[in-house]
């Protein structure tokens, strides 16, 4: 299979899953990182995708990614749809099967399929849950089947004005693979955007909006 037929489904699978960053620091703004022209955009209902792709210093490049969108719910209630983290299926583009491996109060291993028009892909992450932050926190477990050379990633809901919330996404991929530049960027943006406006609607119809099969 060509290798820049393979990026589909990695990059989608950072677009559906959950870099450890540290949480809002004091005195920072939910808003931080963005331009006015950017939180413009989100106030209106849209997805803001910001990729910085890098050379990996093996003659392919990976990337480095923040991605932003308000959801016209407090954090408490798009927290409750993370929780649910095993019916991201049912909403997620893509994602067609979570298998649940392992499970904790603050933990989770799940195993995840994706179809895309050119074959299917698994592959098993481990979550971890901190309530105190309102972050999901994920990294690729190396020792199961992978296709990629790395991936990890953080969901931050941070409280926004008059009860909302603003899901901040950041997240690194190295695919171990050579990727036309302006495909790869291009293919990060239209996928991120549609996985965070899926978890958007999912959250604004109090967990009940489900994709088309």
């Amino acid at each position: 299979m060509p290798h820049w037929v393979k990026i589909i489904p990695l990059v989608f699978i950072l677009s559906m899953l959950l870099l450890p960053i540290a949480s809002l620091r004091a005195g920072e703004s939910a808003s931080t990182g963005l331009t006015a022209r950017e939180l413009a955009r989100i106030e209106k209902g849209r997805a803001v995708v910001k990729p910085e792709i890098h050379s990996t210093g093996d003659g392919t490049r990976g990337a480095r990614i923040k991605a932003y969108c308000i959801i016209n719910k407090p954090p408490d209630a798009v927290w409750a749809v993370m929780l649910n983290y095993h019916q991201f299926d049912e909403f997620m583009p893509r994602l067609e099967k979570i298998e649940v491996l392992e499970r904790t109060k603050s933990t989770m291993k799940v195993t995840e399929t994706v179809y895309v028009p050119l074959g299917v892909l698994s592959y098993t992450i481990d979550l971890i849950f901190k309530p105190a932050q309102r972050t999901v926190m994920w990294a690729l477990d190396k020792s199961n089947k992978h296709d990629i050379a790395d991936t990890f990633g953080t969901w931050e809901l941070l409280p926004y004005s008059h009860g909302k919330t603003m899901l901040r996404y950041t997240a690194t991929l190295d695919s171990g693979m050579f990727v036309p530049r302006f495909l790869e960027e291009a293919l990060i943006k239209n996928d991120l955007s549609d996985a965070l406006l899926s978890l958007k609607r999912r959250t604004e119809s109090n967990g009940t909006w489900k994709k088309k099969r």
